[in-house]
């Protein structure tokens, strides 16, 4: 798999990632994981939305790579969401159990009205 830049915008105290990818398997996870450790050792930011409106499946490592950057953001109080998750996606975190402790909010033009994110989780 080629690398591939993942997007980042900083909105006030939240950076947003923009995933354009529709499968996120083990090499696409690490790549987000990457992205999101550096992004926080660059910036001090710990609270980050991903946009997945283009991700139509994940596996297990990329479930994996979310909890694990959950826990490394929530020990310095940060907090990770997700924004636009496909029906097959937000069900699979259903049913893992992720959809408790990883809010999911429908899009991220929720971000723009001056609301707390997490007020929007499903």
């Amino acid at each position: 798999m080629d690398s591939y830049d993942i997007p980042i915008e900083q909105r006030g105290d939240l950076a947003v990632l923009a995933v354009d990818k529709p499968m996120l398997t083990s090499l696409e996870a690490d790549h987000l994981l990457g992205t999101l450790r550096a992004y926080r050792e660059q910036t001090g930011c710990v609270r980050f939305v991903i946009d997945m409106a283009g991700v139509d499946f994940i596996d297990s490592a990329c479930i994996g790579s979310l909890v694990t950057f959950l826990i490394e953001i929530d020990k310095s109080g940060g907090k990770l969401m997700l924004a636009g998750c496909q029906r097959s996606v937000e069900e699979l975190l259903k049913i893992t159990g992720l959809t408790t402790h990883i809010p999911l909010i429908a899009s991220v033009d929720q971000l723009d009205d001056g609301t707390d994110p997490a007020e929007h989780a499903a």
